[in-house]
């Protein structure tokens, strides 16, 4: 019987033993993926449409608290924003809990990112002056540190209007411009072209310490048909930046379809770009769209937006 009830007792022993280990290993688990979580940060993009006091922007109080909506849904710690006026109308659709940077140019489209205050993102912003080759957008340029690691941020709005046309000298000298149409359109790929170089100019700078950074915007340039057309070097947009070494280049919206609106257009052209140090950091499958849930109409897409906010995950 006293054999019976020691063996007993062992046993009794060893089960909670091995409970205790159990729940050790579980909770080790959960601390592992509550801090992959915290390295994590989400990055994001969203152009929304005369979002100021300009006479287009047309919206009323619940067209506002919808775009709040989506806000907190898209629910990122970065957010590029374009066509924004000013941080007062940031605040409108992003509330309290961000802390808001805005290039200083004297027009309502104004570039801004927006970064999340619980992130524990450390941030040093200024001005991308370069950007702005004749009455077109300043850039915001941002540095992201946490945890002694940094992220380097340039956030855009190219000049609009030439799509997907050749962007050489040749070529653009060649477009005709008997029209009104015909002369904004030569007007916006003669700026776009124009652009190219300060662009190249700010990657150059950060590709050469081997830097992780990120280019994201609205660049109205639909990369899939620069890739589609097999532009040469100087004919597209995404092959004149897309280089080798630490500017090779890479953006999830090169391969994708933009199911905004339904598809309305296809093609993005807004983009996430990678340095191959910020690849590296990718969380795998984490490219979103945030697309909206009404049915395309024109009033819609200048009441909420004609872009759908695009993301990323990036472990920092």
């Amino acid at each position: 019987m006293k054999k019976l009830i020691l063996i007993t007792l062992l046993l009794t022993i060893a089960g909670c033993s091995s409970h205790s280990t159990t729940n050790t290993s579980s909770e080790s688990d959960v601390m592992r993926a509550a801090k992959q979580n915290t390295d994590e940060i989400k990055v994001a993009s969203w152009n929304i449409a005369w979002l100021g006091s300009h006479e287009y922007n047309k919206r009323t109080d619940a067209d506002y608290q919808k775009l709040a909506r989506y806000a907190k849904q898209l629910n990122a710690d970065v957010i590029a924003l374009q066509e924004v006026e000013s941080e007062y109308w940031a605040r409108k659709v992003f509330g309290n809990e961000y802390d808001y940077y805005f290039s200083t140019k004297d027009w309502v489209q104004r570039v801004g990112v927006a970064v999340k205050k619980s992130s524990g993102l450390k941030v040093t912003a200024k001005e991308y002056k370069a950007l702005d080759v004749g009455k077109v957008r300043h850039g915001m340029d941002i540095t992201l540190t946490k945890d002694d690691k940094t992220l380097h941020i340039l956030a855009v709005h190219l000049k609009s209007g030439c799509f997907t046309a050749p962007l050489d000298n040749d070529s653009v000298e060649a477009m005709p411009n008997t029209s009104i149409k015909e002369e904004k359109r030569k007007e916006a790929c003669t700026k776009l072209s124009k652009q190219i170089k300060p662009l190249e100019q700010w990657i150059d700078l950060h590709a050469e310490k081997s830097a992780s950074y990120i280019v994201l915007g609205d660049f109205n340039r639909r990369f899939a048909q620069d890739i589609a057309l097999k532009y040469p070097e100087d004919k597209g947009l995404w092959q004149a930046l897309n280089d080798e070494g630490q500017e090779a280049l890479w953006t999830p919206t090169a391969t994708a379809n933009s199911a905004c609106w339904g598809g309305y257009y296809k093609d993005y052209i807004d983009h996430i770009i990678f340095s191959p140090k910020a690849k590296e950091n990718y969380v795998d499958a984490s490219f979103a769209q945030l697309i909206f849930k009404p049915k395309y109409t024109k009033e819609l897409s200048r009441t909420l937006s004609d872009h759908c906010p695009i993301s990323v995950k990036v472990k920092l």
